[in-house]
């Protein structure tokens, strides 16, 4: 497998997960999920501004996976 393949799907797959955590932890959830998660003894929310930065990273690194895959 191509080198830029292969660091193209890794980063794809990281810049997803990192928006699909800061999707699950975002600080504007509904009242239902904030009394959900008084119930959960692991469960937080982000702060907004690191929301917005795992947003804006997960994006980054997501994009550069792209670039990774066209280029190989």
């Amino acid at each position: 497998m191509k080198k830029g393949l292969l660091s193209g799907i890794i980063l794809i797959a990281i810049g997803a997960f990192t928006i699909y955590w800061a999707m699950d932890h975002s600080p504007n959830a509904s009242i239902g999920e904030k009394v959900n998660d008084l119930l959960k003894e692991d469960a937080y929310r982000m702060s907004e501004a690191w929301y917005y930065t795992s947003l804006v990273a997960g994006s980054i690194i997501a994009l550069l996976g792209v670039r990774n895959l066209l280029k190989s």
